[in-house]
């Protein structure tokens, strides 16, 4: 049985999860020509912004670990696949994938989505943290949350 990843490690992938939600978040607001999704979403890119300086702050306190043997390495990415479905972030910054998203109507979906995946990664992130760092992830979590339900409240207002 291979070793788990790092804490360092986990925090990384992290911030990348972060950025790439928010630069999804970002397209929406930019893109929608709804006030009301513009807001909510402008709302969301910040939340984000909030929480890649959070994880970088985690990440840059955390010791820095050796390299892993190569099987580590496909074990790891392994697992991280089966905990984040990466297909959730398949060109999820390009214009055209938050176009599609915006004229199909599943931009609240795909948004609760990624929330979801948040939540999970960050519980599986709690066992590798110091007490303080863990308040910190359990806030965001409780923010995620938070994200949810605004998100699912906007997508009963527009359905009407």
């Amino acid at each position: 049985m291979a070793a788990l990843f790092s804490a360092r490690e986990i925090a990384a992938a992290a911030v990348e999860k972060e950025k790439m939600r928010r630069a999804f978040y970002q397209s929406v607001a930019e893109l929608t020509t709804d006030e009301k999704l513009k807001a909510l979403f402008t709302f969301l890119k910040e939340e984000e912004d909030h929480h890649v300086h959070e994880f970088e702050n985690i990440r840059d306190h955390l010791p820095e670990e050796g390299g892993h043997p190569e099987e580590y390495v496909e074990d790891m990415e392994a697992y991280m696949d089966s905990v984040i479905d990466d297909r959730l972030y398949a060109d999820i910054d390009s214009e055209a994938f938050v176009q599609k998203a915006l004229g199909e109507g599943n931009v609240f979906d795909m948004a609760i989505g990624f929330e979801k995946d948040a939540i999970l990664y960050f519980r599986e992130f709690l066992p590798f943290l110091n007490s303080s760092d863990r308040t910190i992830v359990e806030k965001m979590i409780d923010e995620e949350k938070g994200h949810i339900r605004k998100l699912a409240d906007m997508k009963k207002q527009v359905a009407g």
